[in-house]
């Protein structure tokens, strides 16, 4: 009786052990990406410590993939991405690290400003 419930308590605390790794390595990944503007409609996408099997895709409001590439393992991957041909719109960046998914949503919205002046005659 003894063996089994020393047994037990071997087994959860490994799996509460597992638990925190599991979540550690996930909010790790999240902190490898950041996604900024570079003015205009160009976003630089940076990650670091890239891992094998790892890919970006841009997907549009409606779930359709724009783009998606593979990206090589790692220790930094940095890419410009210009969005000037795209229309108004959501899109959002979907980063596979690894295994850790990672979403990184922008939006593209068109503003025009209008302008009177006198006219000379």
């Amino acid at each position: 009786m003894k063996k089994l419930i020393f047994s037990l308590a071997i087994l959860l605390s490994l799996s509460v052990t597992n638990i925190s790794f599991a979540k550690e390595k996930e909010d790790n990944a999240a902190a490898k990406v950041e996604l900024s503007t570079m003015g205009g409609l160009k976003f630089k996408l940076s990650l670091s410590t890239v891992e094998s099997n790892s890919t970006i895709a841009i997907k549009d409001n409606f779930g359709e993939v724009l783009y998606r590439a593979n990206l090589p393992k790692s220790e930094n991957y940095t890419k410009i991405f210009d969005f000037s041909t795209l229309t108004d719109g959501s899109y959002i960046f979907v980063i596979n690290n690894g295994g850790s998914i990672v979403e990184k949503p922008i939006s593209i919205e068109t503003h025009v400003t209008r302008v009177a002046t006198p006219a000379s005659l």
